[in-house]
């Protein structure tokens, strides 16, 4: 609820100009689409894009996040043109980032026939990837962890550890929060899953890691430190009890994911808390669902203003989260169409002026009698702020228009009453009231229109109503376009004939060629056997003869390369060398074994991974 001492703000809500419209990109497209399930393709030129020009930065104490040199999205646009709500419209490129729920999630990390040991694995490499989190205690979303005294229903930890949530608006995490997403997307996928605490049993503290039930055994998988450990057969993963019994298998073992140089290990605190804490963890599971009414728009924005959330995080000190993203949506229904009243929620004496044909657009049946109308918003992303206003008509002093909003049930909440009389165009701030830093998010709010007509029933009315709605999103979420090709593919769950408006804006940049991917092996060749301390490659070839600054390099048991020997091998080498010092006992002899490389330059662009070669361990 919202409180007294927010209802007090009031005088923070102000008069802003009129709303201006999206920026306009160097480069624009646009697709009109009349069915609920439509492909089609994009091609973007020059040579850089937000995939290839990725580089990694350190948050602290060795945790790494990913940023982007160059960006080509600007925005992408839905915008339902016609006379039918839209029901779930979404977007995938190139079959990227298809997380509109649960599902879709395991859908595009599952092959079939994945035993539950692939399965566990896909789900870690998914919630352990750079993409998708990063940690930073200082500005993930609290609470950090579970209230084991309160309802499970009022439990806002719920918020950032629902993986459809967490991957679509939080870029910044924890390890509770990242244990809590693996936990409930294996859970979904079928597995016996659980969180636990490095820590004695009443209290939460130290670390926080996932383990999965599968061939008779938990196994621990720890995404936010991007690890996993092998007993002593360097083949299966260790539990949390191996690791106890010898914590020397996760101190030999890279932790803090490829583009770290490495971090302390945990190993000492698996063998001092024995048992583990479990933590409770709900099956807290949303999709990205929403509706488009007629005259509605969506909007993806790849920049964003400053708005956001942190909730309850008692060491976040109003810090920006990292790869933010503002997006919006914009409800500006055309008044003159019948349709436009399947948009309101509720109303009271109200005539329209397609019905009767007196002006303004919206205005009283009977006059010295209450008149109002009533939007709902509602979104799939947490609202961090808006605007909401329109334009007016109030003929006389007796005449009154108010604006109103209620925001978490509140009673409603006076943000504007007309002053002047005339042709009115108003628009007004809502960020103070919707004051989304520290409070649970929102994702619903009430909007109010409300006039009184003395003696005519046109004294007073509404030309145009606006409402439109900052939210929060992770910009590493959203469906963008990249070098190339592209193929769009669009769907919604709408059984009604309906029509939608896609515009993609974006810029180009050919300011740098990525390198090539290094040609070929020469210690071992491809499918020879490694009797060498160190693996060598072709060097990479520039374009344009700049240096190369270092390669990353993955090696693994398989050939889909679905994941690493181990963490320690799927590392960034650091070093312009095209060679690579191989950790030492870690292969099975006779065993065949896959890998490839890839290289950046020194201005920042990455090349395309090289082909996968083989080599036979010794």
């Amino acid at each position: 609820m919202i409180s007294l001492a927010v209802i007090l703000q009031l005088l923070s809500v102000f008069t802003v100009s009129e709303p201006v419209p999206k920026p306009e990109a160097p480069e624009e497209f646009t697709e009109e689409i009349k069915s609920n399930f439509h492909e089609y393709s994009i091609n973007v030129g020059g040579t850089l894009d937000g995939f290839n020009t990725v580089y990694y930065a350190e948050t602290y104490g060795n945790f790494m996040r990913e940023e982007s040199k160059f960006e080509p999205n600007q925005y992408l646009v839905m915008k339902n043109t016609g006379k039918t709500d839209i029901v779930n419209p979404r977007i995938v490129i190139n079959d990227r980032r298809d997380w509109f729920s649960a599902d879709t999630i395991l859908n595009s990390i599952f092959t079939p026939d994945m035993t539950e040991a692939e399965k566990a694995m896909a789900v870690f490499k998914f919630t352990a990837d750079i993409k998708v989190q990063c940690h930073e205690n200082n500005r993930r979303v609290g609470p950090p962890f579970t209230d084991d005294t309160s309802n499970p229903s009022r439990n806002t930890f719920s918020e950032r550890a629902n993986p459809v949530k967490a991957v679509n608006h939080y870029y910044c995490s924890g390890c509770s929060l990242s244990a809590a997403n693996f936990v409930v997307l294996c859970r979904h996928a079928g597995l016996m899953a659980r969180a636990v605490w490095m820590c004695p049993l009443d209290v939460y503290e130290t670390h926080c890691v996932g383990e999965v039930w599968y061939d008779n055994s938990w196994h621990l998988f720890d995404p936010e430190r991007r690890s996993f450990y092998l007993r002593e057969d360097k083949t299966t993963v260790a539990s949390y009890e191996d690791l106890h019994n010898n914590p020397s298998l996760a101190e030999i073992t890279h932790d803090g994911g490829f583009a770290s140089k490495g971090m302390k290990s945990h190993g000492p605190d698996y063998q001092k808390f024995y048992p583990p804490h479990t933590m409770p963890v709900e099956q807290w599971l949303s999709d990205m669902g929403m509706i488009l009414r007629p005259g509605e728009k969506f909007i993806w924005l790849w920049d964003h203003s400053g708005k956001f959330r942190c909730g309850d995080n008692h060491r976040n000190k109003n810090y920006q989260p990292y790869r933010l993203a503002n997006g919006k949506m914009i409800y500006k229904p055309d008044l003159g169409d019948p349709v436009s009243r399947n948009g309101v929620l509720s109303e009271l004496n109200i005539s329209m002026s397609y019905e009767d044909e007196k002006e303004p657009a919206v205005h009283s049946i009977k006059s010295d009698a209450l008149s109002y109308v009533i939007y709902k918003v509602e979104t799939p992303y947490p609202i961090v702020g808006g605007i909401i206003g329109g334009k007016f008509y109030r003929k006389t002093q007796n005449d009154s228009i108010k604006v109103y909003l209620s925001v978490d049930n509140s009673d409603w909440i006076q943000v504007w009453s007309a002053e002047k009389t005339g042709n009115l165009e108003e628009y007004f701030s809502i960020d103070d009231i919707i004051d989304p830093k520290t409070n649970p998010a929102r994702y619903s709010y009430y909007v109010k229109y409300e006039f009184l007509s003395s003696e005519s029933s046109i004294n007073a009315g509404i030309n145009q109503v606006y409402i439109e709605t900052d939210l929060q999103m992770s910009a590493l979420a959203l469906p963008s376009l990249s070098i190339g090709q592209n193929n769009v593919v669009y769907r919604d769950d709408t059984k009604a004939p309906h029509k939608i408006k896609i515009t993609h804006g974006w810029k180009e940049s050919s300011e740098n060629t990525p390198p090539l991917p290094p040609e070929k092996p020469i210690i071992p060749a491809d499918g020879e056997i490694l009797d060498s301390e160190k693996v060598i490659w072709q060097a990479s070839q520039h374009p344009d003869s700049k240096a190369i600054a270092e390669y990353h390099i993955q090696v693994s048991p398989r050939k889909d390369m679905l994941h690493p020997v181990s963490p320690n091998f799927d590392m960034i080498t650091f070093s312009d060398k095209p060679e690579w010092l191989i950790p030492q006992d870690w292969f099975i002899a006779g065993k065949e074994y896959y890998w490839r490389v890839r290289a950046r330059d020194e201005w920042g662009a990455w090349s395309d991974w090289s082909n996968i070669w083989t080599f036979k361990a010794q």
